[in-house]
């Protein structure tokens, strides 16, 4: 069997993009530790960055302590609105920049999103001799994407795994997907969860130098 515990991860989850997904494909939530742990296997694990935006109310915070109970880091950038109403708050820019930075430290790279913006990022870490690895669900991940990743994991091939079902939630058929809404069921059931999801593994330190090309 082969040994893949020398094998150094980043786990990289863009929230917006994961919580629209399973709310409008299967009007549920995101078991967000689950998806750690499910794509770390037995790898190692450096660092579990959550990418996500904060509001002026401040709402989401509870959600935020959820995911750092879970042994996920939360990195947070305020909600843009502009004067024509329009809002945003996309992290593509700002993951892709921390994964460059962290590059030398990691052998394997999971972005967990469907996002075809991450193409480039996909032939930057695997020209750097890196596992380029995407996890999402594939009704809302570009093809492309797909077809640049070394390993796909699709949860929608196991749904129990990746989704925490509410039979009260049931998601607004005339609601655009919006960064404005802000986590109001996922923060409720995250917190529910917490004290009976087994917690992720925690992160190795970080450590300094070029990482080694993994192994077949």
């Amino acid at each position: 069997m082969l040994d893949l515990s020398h094998r150094r991860v980043g786990v990289f989850i863009d929230v917006q993009n994961m919580y629209y997904s399973a709310r409008n494909i299967y009007g549920s939530k995101v078991n967000f530790g689950n998806i750690v742990l499910k794509t770390l296997g037995d790898q190692r694990l450096v660092r579990a960055i959550a990418y996500t935006v904060s509001t002026k109310t401040g709402d989401e915070l509870p959600f935020f302590e959820a995911l750092h109970k879970m042994g996920i880091e939360v990195n947070t950038k305020e909600l843009l609105e502009y004067d024509s109403g329009h809002k945003k708050g996309d992290w593509d820019v700002g993951i892709t920049v921390d994964i460059i930075r962290m590059i030398d430290m990691l052998d394997v790279v999971v972005i967990v999103s469907g996002d075809g913006d991450y193409v480039p990022l996909g032939e930057y870490v695997k020209n750097r001799g890196r596992i380029f690895h995407v996890a999402s669900f594939r009704e809302s991940t570009s093809s492309k994407l797909v077809e640049c990743a070394d390993v796909y994991t699709n949860f929608s091939d196991d749904l129990p795994s990746f989704l925490i079902n509410d039979p009260k939630y049931r998601p607004s058929q005339n609601t655009k997907s919006s960064a404005v809404d802000t986590f109001d069921d996922v923060i409720a059931e995250q917190q529910q969860k917490e004290n009976t999801e087994p917690a992720a593994p925690k992160a190795l330190p970080a450590r300094r130098g070029r990482g080694r090309k993994p192994q077949a």
